[in-house]
């Protein structure tokens, strides 16, 4: 993100966007932000010529947004550099290698669930 002069934040908002069903209080609420972080999140892209608003059809409170081509441009250019990020990092592994680094993920991912959930005895720790 940093390459195309975005944050994580904006690429994420621009990705969601590009499904056609963002609704700005919901992108929020999904991520445990506040509607005005979104909000500023959007007038920054705005800005920079991302992507554009127009009132809304059926409710001229809402505002409906779209890629432009600048956008729909950087964020192919974004997803094109994380597919050759992974690429340079996951090819060469063998087939073994990746189902022992995936047995083990599986692993640990169930261990650190039953610990949040305060299993074995222990209660689960904030974050």
């Amino acid at each position: 993100a940093r390459d195309a002069g975005i944050t994580i934040e904006q690429w994420r908002v621009l990705e969601e966007i590009s499904t056609e069903h963002f609704i700005p209080s919901m992108f929020a609420r999904s991520r445990d932000s506040s509607a005005a972080a979104v909000s500023k999140i959007l007038r920054q892209l705005l800005d920079a010529g991302l992507v554009s608003a127009a009132i809304g059809r059926d409710d001229r409170r809402n505002r409906s947004y779209k890629l432009t081509a600048k956008g729909t441009r950087t964020l192919a250019e974004l997803r094109a550099a994380r597919q050759a990020a992974i690429e340079a990092i996951w090819t060469g592994f063998s087939r073994d290698e990746l189902a022992s680094f995936s047995a083990f993920a599986s692993k640990l991912s169930e261990r650190i669930e039953r610990y949040s959930r305060g299993k074995n005895g222990r209660r689960a720790a904030a974050v």
